[in-house]
């Protein structure tokens, strides 16, 4: 916006030096452009008699634009007056909003019109994206030529959308060529080599079932860690009898099979019945077993994720070493994709719960009045007496 010379409310303005030299030409941005939000609005007739101001409600017009029925599903005109609104009625509390909110058709539709303009503008930009690579021996690329380029026609291509601002977009997209910087600078001086493939998508693409096991075999590990670490925890029990023993009953345990074993050897050298204390001891060395097992395991999956990291970093190395150029280019031209889409549909969701926060906003100010709350009060009042007179202070 500075090389245009637009002053952009609460974000940019053109300031005479006239102003900055009546505030001893101090640069502090916020002297010059005010980006707090503005205070916050409340209607006293809301709070006493319910409803929520229609006027509050049109502030959100961001939003009711973009998605079309949103408004119809949260509020429902008063009839008396076109003043204020009420939150419909299948709206209980508070939480219904999310919701509501998450299974809006207007939302899913707007956000899969953005994406499918997105796509459509993605697969224009291929051929611009792979003349990255040299066209001829020595002649190398330019990478900044080609992110100047293609942040001009994205701009373009999702102009005629309201859901992101212009600054939306192109931090998005700024955000997506920051992350991929080394990799197309490598492209526009060496071509689409597999190097720049990572390990995981080459993992995901060729040994999918090695990484099912593995993903298996790490979530029944932090199972186990789970259970050892509550294990230790004060008051635990074994509600699940899981086999999971204490630190403090392990080492008693440990104790008493020492002490029943060496009772079973005397009453036995003495002639003495030693079934009891034989008894004792394989109750003990029972659950100690049952304890030994779980580590045995943990131990055991502990070894085997570190033999499958070694077997991955030799099925990744030779299955890059058979992908030819062509093979690379296809690949990290879907990465580049996914990283794309994965940033312009973290700003959805983020204008998704920007939404939802506005509403709640709503919801939080005038969906109890104040009256409301003062007959809960009463009502509270009341009965802490009723407790006080029973106790004998009133």
């Amino acid at each position: 916006m500075y090389k245009e010379g637009k002053d952009v409310p609460g974000y940019a303005r053109l300031v005479p030096v006239k102003e900055i030299a009546a505030e001893d030409y101090n640069c502090n941005i916020r002297r010059y452009v005010d980006n707090a939000p503005p205070p916050e609005p409340h209607d006293v007739r809301a709070h006493l008699h319910g409803g929520v101001p229609v006027s509050e409600v049109e502030a959100l017009s961001h939003f009711w634009k973009n998605y079309p029925g949103l408004r119809e599903s949260v509020f429902t005109p008063r009839t008396k007056d076109g003043k204020y609104a009420d939150f419909s009625r299948t709206i209980a509390d508070k939480r219904a909003l999310s919701d509501v909110v998450k299974a809006d058709p207007g939302i899913t539709t707007a956000h899969a019109r953005f994406v499918k303009t997105l796509e459509a503008w993605w697969q224009k930009s291929i051929p611009l994206v792979e003349s990255l690579a040299p066209q001829k021996k020595g002649q190398a690329g330019n990478a900044y030529e080609l992110r100047r380029d293609l942040l001009a026609t994205i701009s373009v291509a999702l102009s005629k959308q309201d859901i992101l601002t212009d600054h939306q977009i192109r931090g998005a997209f700024a955000r997506c060529m920051d992350e991929l910087k080394a990799d197309l600078k490598s492209i526009a001086a060496s071509g689409w080599g597999a190097e720049l493939i990572p390990d995981d998508d080459i993992l995901k693409s060729q040994f999918p079932a090695l990484l099912a096991e593995v993903e298996q075999k790490r979530l029944r590990l932090a199972e186990l860690i789970a259970l050892f670490s509550a294990a230790d925890e004060e008051d635990y029990e074994d509600s699940d009898d899981t086999g999971v023993l204490p630190g403090e009953e392990l080492r008693t345990l440990k104790a008493e099979l020492k002490e029943c074993n060496a009772q079973a050897k005397l009453a036995k050298r003495e002639g003495r019945d030693a079934r009891e204390s034989l008894a004792r001891a394989n109750a003990a060395e029972e659950k100690l077993a049952r304890h030994r097992g779980l580590e045995d395991e943990a131990r055991q999956i502990k070894n085997d994720l570190r033999a499958s990291e070694k077997k991955q970093e030799e099925l990744v190395a030779a299955a890059r070493a058979k992908i030819t150029s062509d093979e690379a280019r296809g690949v990290i031209l879907e990465r580049v994709h996914r990283l794309l889409v994965q940033a312009y549909e973290g700003y959805l969701k983020a204008d998704q719960r920007a939404c939802l926060a506005g509403i709640e906003n709503l919801y939080e100010k005038y969906a109890v009045t104040a009256k409301e709350i003062e007959a809960k009060r009463d009502e509270e009042a009341g009965r802490l007496k009723g407790f006080l007179r029973g106790l004998g202070y009133e």
